[in-house]
């Protein structure tokens, strides 16, 4: 039975350890363990993808405007396809990153590094699409 007892302790422990680390949030300044440098890799990939999401919505509106100076059925739908094959693209190119290092611990990262990468060159290649 104390082993029982100790068990349930130490799982007790383990609980409440996960959700102060949560509640307290994660300093990525100080991250060192592979679960937290991905955790904050994966926390900077989501600022550069709500930032893709925010610059690709405000160019297909920019299609759709009444007052544009060639409001154009084929340009958006044009625009919305290059949108979706960049997608795929970054997909199969990103999963080739992360087959070729899914032998190590660092797989995540350079998957999420690759996934990071190409969003910021798609938002300069948005915004030099819309400046056109």
């Amino acid at each position: 039975m104390p082993y029982f007892s100790i068990a349930k302790r130490t799982l007790l422990y383990l609980i409440i350890l996960a959700a102060s680390r949560s509640a307290f949030g994660l300093d990525c300044s100080k991250a060192i363990t592979t679960p937290d440098l991905n955790q904050c890799a994966s926390i900077e990939q989501k600022k550069v993808e709500a930032t893709l999401n925010r610059v690709y919505q405000r160019v297909l509106k920019s299609l759709d405007d009444k007052d544009a100076e060639q409001p154009d059925a084929k340009v958006r739908n044009a625009f919305i396809a290059a949108q979706r094959a960049w997608v795929k693209f970054r997909e199969a190119d990103c999963n080739a990153v992360y087959q070729k290092h899914a032998g190590g611990s660092i797989r995540t990262m350079m998957h999420i590094g690759c996934m990071q990468n190409h969003a910021e060159k798609r938002i300069k290649d948005l915004e030099y699409f819309e400046a056109e």
